[in-house]
């Protein structure tokens, strides 16, 4: 949405740096856009955990790079991942993913932390929630639903919440790498 009279998008109010149209396209279509299911929460977690100290910019402009490098974040693939494909994507001489070894081998276990959680579940004999078990347990933090928040200015923003720490502190609890506070605030708000 544009605001009246002045046709600037509402996140080019909240960005004070230069955007890539595909940045725009990101923020446009997709920031902020309700997000289900395992698969897609699993990429959108690895990618925030890829961007821990980065910008957003950088990742979303690696994002291509990122799906080619773990099989579209397939969850049984990436967990099937051994320290050979971390070594391999560590000497690409291409920088399609940004090359740090505890964040690409974060991916590979958070994969198996998921095929655990589902397992866990089914031992117990837990029907498979609509989206997944693991986009049952993040979208348990705000109730299932989309929780909007209207801040003033980008100096607003808070860089965390509660809701974020408790699913940081289930998340480590559970094995998780790569899932801070910040970390679970960004996933919250990128997916809805």
């Amino acid at each position: 949405a544009t605001s009246a009279g002045e046709g600037k998008a509402w996140y080019e109010y909240m960005y004070s740096g230069a955007m890539s149209e595909e940045y725009q396209a990101y923020m446009a279509n997709e920031w902020g856009h309700e997000k289900r299911g395992d698969q897609p929460l699993f990429e959108k977690l690895s990618l925030e955990g890829a961007q821990a100290g980065l910008s957003w910019s950088t990742i979303l402009a690696k994002r291509e790079g990122y799906r080619s490098a773990f099989h579209n974040f397939d969850i049984r693939k990436c967990a099937r991942m051994t320290g050979k494909d971390v070594d391999r994507l560590l000497s690409e001489e291409s920088a399609r993913i940004v090359r740090h070894r505890g964040k690409i081998e974060s991916v590979i276990h958070n994969a198996q932390r998921i095929e655990a959680l589902v397992a866990q579940a089914q031992a117990d004999g837990v029907p498979t929630p609509p989206h997944g078990h693991f986009d049952a347990l993040l979208w348990r933090f705000v109730g299932g639903a989309p929780k909007l928040n209207a801040w003033p200015s980008s100096s607003a923003i808070p860089s965390e919440s509660a809701e974020a720490t408790a699913m940081s502190k289930a998340l480590k609890a559970l094995g998780f790498k790569f899932v801070g506070p910040k970390c679970c605030y960004s996933l919250m708000q990128s997916c809805g």
